[in-house]
């Protein structure tokens, strides 16, 4: 039996009507990602008990809060404006989620979870005076102090600049795997869902478009929606490359392909997609190489080089195990 369990839950809205499935595991750090808009915050409202589903059920170790109060769901929330107490220091915050246990108890815990998140010492220190990834990890460990039989982040690092971004998400994944709380991770970002979770939840519009561990949605998305979402590449009408009456489209990521300046003789080469005089239209320096802009018969095509083309028509080789067949 799954530990979370949202089956069937629906809500209307003016913008979208939310129906959702899915399923988590006790101890799992799933991440919600989707364009703005597609129901990502409104599915932790209705997780959390800010709002209730017009129907469905959502279940918590075979346990229905569907209709529960929040207060008696189990459920902590760790926002992106921080949503600390200033009239509280940084230690009576985090004492302020374990109320039922002795002073000396909250204490010793406060200190405890304030080394956990990277912050010894800090007890005292008045919440005005932190910096905002400081406040951030003060927030995490007061959610986490109420001991939580789930813990939703809405987008916690979005107000915080890149760099630290980077930084904390490393330190809120060493936090799930030190408590092993089940968290669920509402973010926009990509390459933040891909660092942290052990599935990924892609919405839009209301609705489960995909789900599974990072690996599998890069490798083999379901749809293009999916694909583009999770990463760049190319995606080629099959009619295209196979002829009239091929549906779909062939997707494929930009360092599945192999550049050649050199005319390809496909029959030499039966494993792989040979395109010859394809057009290059950019070339950009990222480090280990180039993104190349290239153009193939009226359509756009991603790739990746280890060098820069000194011509400006080329040939492309793609593995056929790397082409992916994706519906629209």
């Amino acid at each position: 039996m799954p530990y979370l369990s949202v089956k069937e839950v629906t809500k209307k809205y003016q913008e979208f009507n939310m129906s959702l499935s899915f399923e988590a595991e006790k101890g799992e750090l799933v991440c919600i990602l989707g364009p703005s808009g597609g129901g990502k915050s409104t599915l932790l409202s209705l997780l959390s008990g800010i709002e209730n589903p017009d129907s469905g059920d959502i279940t918590i170790d075979g346990n229905s809060i569907t209709r529960l109060p929040i207060h008696q769901r189990g459920i902590g929330m760790v926002f992106q404006d921080f949503s600390l107490f200033p009239s509280m220091n940084t230690g009576e915050n985090i004492e302020y989620g374990m109320r039922i246990k002795s002073r000396k108890e909250r204490k010793e815990k406060a200190k405890e979870l304030l080394s956990l998140v990277g912050l010894p010492g800090y007890e005292k220190r008045k919440v005005t005076e932190l910096s905002g990834g400081e406040a951030q990890r003060v927030a995490l460990a007061r959610a986490i102090a109420s001991e939580p039989q789930i813990l939703l982040l809405d987008e916690p690092l979005s107000a915080l600049d890149a760099p630290l971004r980077k930084k904390l998400r490393g330190a809120i994944r060493a936090i799930h795997d030190a408590t092993g709380t089940t968290m669920l991770y509402v973010t926009h970002d990509r390459e933040e869902a891909f660092a942290i979770a052990d599935r990924i939840l892609i919405m839009k519009d209301g609705r489960n478009v995909a789900y599974g561990t990072p690996e599998d949605l890069y490798r083999n998305p379901p749809d293009l929606f999916t694909a583009f979402f999770t990463g760049e590449g190319t995606a080629l009408p099959c009619t295209l490359l196979y002829g009239e009456g091929k549906e779909g489209y062939i997707f494929f990521r930009p360092e599945s392909v192999t550049v050649s300046e050199e005319m390809l003789d496909g029959g030499l080469y039966p494993n792989h997609l040979v395109m010859n005089n394809v057009e290059v239209r950019s070339a950009e320096y990222t480090g280990p190489g180039y993104v190349l802009g290239l153009w193939f018969k009226g359509l756009p095509i991603i790739a990746f080089s280890p060098l820069k083309p000194k011509k400006r028509y080329i040939s492309l080789m793609i593995m056929v195990d790397a082409l992916i067949k994706v519906q629209s």
